[in-house]
């Protein structure tokens, strides 16, 4: 049993956990972590399974006190226990403070060992803020919010050797889509730069466009990872948050493997979608 009360938030912290499958015919979206990789990374750190809720959060630090002595472990940022650094793990004493650090790319995830007590929709903890569900109350932590903890870790925590490496042009690859035939250049002649109004619905791109042959289509399917060209020729992905229909044409799709690394690109950074 362990227990946390926010004392300063992040303005995008919410519980996340792999998201929603087999919803999306009812315009639900699939959410979860937007960096899978990380997740798991942070779970298995304290013994959890890969699929268990989590916290993530971008833009800002956020600090915690601890009401109960809780084990934990951040993957994406610093973190220090009454201003002593400690990392990638620690076990925090009932009383202390917890600090985590602003997130080194885009997002940063703290997992706690047990099971953190979150409201379930639709068979997923994550957090989709738009509809309210899922998380604390389906919106993001506030200060005062207190996270329960039921049970421990169901295995024993383990060190794991996940690195991500930082590249000055990072190559994302792609796969064809139904309207990949509008195309009259490859995307890969191009270099992108990450878009500050990205989000968890989408990332923006900017840059040269693209040239095709510009073609309405009815609203069909997206996923995350689709790729759509709207008429200015710059190309936009979508994310986790995403909506289930669009009406753009969907020239191409990220990879399942490489949206992790795509969500931590940080805004001005370049970037290219490769076959």
């Amino acid at each position: 049993m362990g227990k946390l009360k926010v004392l300063k938030t992040s303005p995008l912290a919410t519980v996340q956990d792999f998201g929603r499958f087999g919803y999306r015919r009812y315009g639900i979206p699939h959410c979860g972590a937007m960096d899978r990789v990380s997740m798991i990374h942070a779970n298995t750190l304290v013994g959890n399974s890969e699929a268990s809720a989590v916290l993530e959060y971008a833009l800002a630090g956020m600090s915690f006190e601890v009401l109960d002595e809780i084990q934990v472990s951040l993957v994406g940022a610093d973190m220090l226990v009454d201003d002593q650094l400690f990392g990638p793990k620690a076990r925090v004493k009932k009383g202390s403070v917890l600090h985590l650090s602003k997130p080194k790319q885009n997002y940063a995830y703290l997992a706690i060992a047990g099971s953190l007590r979150a409201k379930i929709d639709f068979e997923s903890y994550a957090t989709d803020t738009k509809a309210g569900f899922g998380g604390i109350e389906g919106r993001t932590l506030k200060k005062g919010d207190v996270l329960h903890v039921d049970g421990s870790s169901p295995t024993d925590p383990q060190e794991s050797p996940f690195v991500r490496a930082h590249e000055d042009i990072t190559s994302i690859r792609i796969m064809k889509g139904p309207e990949w035939g509008t195309l009259k250049e490859l995307p890969s002649t191009r270099t992108y730069q990450i878009d500050s109004s990205s989000d968890r619905m989408g990332i923006r791109l900017a840059g040269d466009p693209l040239e095709a042959e510009y073609q309405e289509i009815s609203s069909s399917a997206v996923v995350p990872g689709t790729i759509q060209l709207p008429p200015n020729g710059i190309p936009i992905i979508l994310m986790n948050d995403c909506q289930t229909t669009g009406g753009y044409p969907r020239i191409g799709k990220v990879l399942d493997s490489e949206l992790g690394k795509l969500a931590q690109i940080k805004p001005g950074k370049s970037l290219r979608l490769l076959l």
